[in-house]
């Protein structure tokens, strides 16, 4: 008879697979706590100048600060849960159309987008392999489960850009 030990269930993250969270580079990472079945990771954009989504000018005048949840790929067979602090900012620019902005981490957000690059890259190459029903089949063993419907809508949008 097995002895059962503390958290048993889920295994700890070896440094190998906690280095695919490099794509967290653009932010500070406060915590990243690996004793849940979940992956949770707390992080906060950097303290640096944004490029303005309507001009392209650089500010730093905060406005203030929200929190984001962007789906990511699992790491060890885990769902990650992220909880990205990020900034919104005022446009220096007098002639700008836009007042505020909310800034965009590098490799990890993309405007309008619920899911990082790496997660986005999974989804687009199951809709191609597999499209609708086949696909999602394939997401969800991954820990990113979408509809069929999704899927194909993912398909649609990303061969018209």
């Amino acid at each position: 008879m097995g002895h059962e030990l503390p958290g048993a269930g889920h295994l700890p993250l070896c440094v190998a697979e906690l280095a695919s969270l490099s794509h967290l580079t653009g932010v500070t990472v406060i915590s990243v706590d690996t004793t849940a079945p979940v992956v949770s990771v707390r992080a906060r954009s950097h303290e640096v100048p944004a490029r303005c989504t309507g001009c392209g000018i650089t500010s730093d005048w905060v406005h203030s600060r929200y929190v984001r949840h962007p789906a990511d790929r699992a790491i060890g067979g885990r769902p990650v849960r992220i909880e990205l602090s990020v900034r919104r900012l005022y446009c220096e620019n007098p002639a700008c159309l836009k007042v505020t902005f909310a800034e965009q981490a590098s490799g990890l957000t993309v405007r309008y987008q619920r899911r990082t690059p790496l997660l986005q890259k999974l989804v687009d190459t199951a809709g191609v392999l597999l499209a609708g029903r086949g696909g999602a089949g394939l997401l969800e063993p991954l820990n990113a489960p979408l509809s069929r419907t999704s899927v194909l809508f993912q398909l649609l949008t990303s061969s018209l850009a």
